[in-house]
């Protein structure tokens, strides 16, 4: 994935830091649901503390499998920019088991579809129509489910794995960014307006 996400820096001009979640690639540990949870917050404390990075200059992007961790991050840190879901899952259980109509919640691995409607982030969603993995209906719906959201890609013709081929993929994320950069700007004119209205303690005047 290295190569993708220097594509993604130079062509966006974005800074990007990807990860292994543990027990894959460099990282240790065991690869559980709950690691991978604990991994991508991880990762943003880690931005926060070591480059000074806050939440809301921070965009989230979760590939299949990992857009569970994303909506989980999403869902619990309200101040995040953006979320970009690709390919996502709409539940785990409903890809493993798409005809079971009911199941425990406490069954589900990343639950994304009772997620969504708590993520405050602006939301993109790109699917393939003809992804044979994860069905674009998945996406679809959680592009409805989702509050905030940013014009989706349905990418026609392509599957799962082909999906950042299709000759929409990088207009889509420019004008995504575009939209949350306008929003980021707009958030720090209401804090500097805020900040000037705020009265001013004045110093007592020292006598002579």
């Amino acid at each position: 994935m290295l190569p993708v996400y220097r594509d993604l820096s130079r062509v966006l001009r974005v800074n990007v830091m990807g990860y292994d979640y543990s027990g894959y690639g460099c990282s240790t540990g065991k690869p559980t649901v709950n690691n991978t949870l604990a991994d991508i917050t991880a990762v943003l404390d880690f931005l926060n503390t070591e480059y000074k990075i806050p939440p809301n200059h921070v965009v989230l992007y979760g590939q299949s499998v990992g857009s569970g961790p994303s909506c989980y991050l999403a869902s619990e840190q309200p101040n995040l920019a953006g979320v970009v879901l690709h390919s996502p899952l709409l539940s785990g259980i409903r890809v493993l088991k798409p005809n079971v109509r009911w199941w425990p919640a406490w069954a589900d691995v990343y639950p994304n579809h009772t997620l969504a409607h708590r993520i405050k982030a602006l939301v993109l969603v790109m699917h393939g129509t003809e992804d044979e993995v994860i069905h674009i209906n998945c996406g679809k719906r959680l592009w409805d489910l989702c509050p905030r959201k940013h014009q989706p890609l349905w990418a026609r013709g392509f599957g799962h794995q082909d999906l950042e081929q299709c000759s929409e993929y990088e207009p889509t994320l420019r004008a995504f960014l575009a939209e949350v950069t306008k929003t980021i700007q707009q958030q720090h004119q209401q804090q500097n307006q805020q900040q000037q209205q705020q009265p001013q303690a004045l110093a007592p005047a020292q006598r002579q």
